[in-house]
């Protein structure tokens, strides 16, 4: 099973995205984050993945939880992911090969050009909860077709 990282960085009352030009999140607004290396923790691999996509140290995070994604239907799991809520970090973020950066509102995210499952955790994470995660995608990954979500808690 694949694992990989994801975070939020939010800056007072924005949040920092990246529209993607490759991989399954090209053409789309998402966190930064990326595949775990093997030996790393979810911790240090969110810290290299923000320095290389956006070129800012990570000074302070939180663990928001888990998410576990399937395509289809519970038989055809894609991956384990962690979701992190990155608050401290110095230096300017800039854009890359990987995409483009863009800081947005809270209020005001593109949530049409983002993953349809921000839609029903990035509340918990704006009122400073934490949760794990399960989403099941149609067959396509347009449309989340399930979901749980549980373990809800203060970060």
């Amino acid at each position: 099973m694949q694992k990989w990282t994801l975070c939020m960085i939010i800056r007072k009352n924005k949040v920092l995205l990246k529209f993607g030009r490759r991989s399954i999140s090209k053409n789309k607004w998402n966190g930064l984050g990326g595949k775990i290396d093997k030996g790393e923790t979810p911790e240090e691999g969110i810290v290299r993945e923000v320095k290389e996509e956006s070129g800012l140290t990570v000074t302070e995070m939180k663990k928001f939880g888990k998410v576990k994604f399937y395509k289809g239907s519970k038989k055809e799991i894609l991956g384990l992911g962690y979701v992190f809520l990155v608050t401290g970090f110095s230096g300017k973020a800039v854009g890359g090969e990987e995409g483009e950066l863009k800081w947005f509102n809270k209020g005001r995210l593109p949530l049409h050009k983002m993953w349809e499952d921000d839609r029903y955790w990035l509340p918990l994470l704006f009122e400073g909860k934490g949760a794990d995660m399960e989403f099941v995608y149609d067959r396509r990954m347009k449309h989340v077709k399930e979901y749980r979500i549980y373990n809800i808690r203060k970060i």
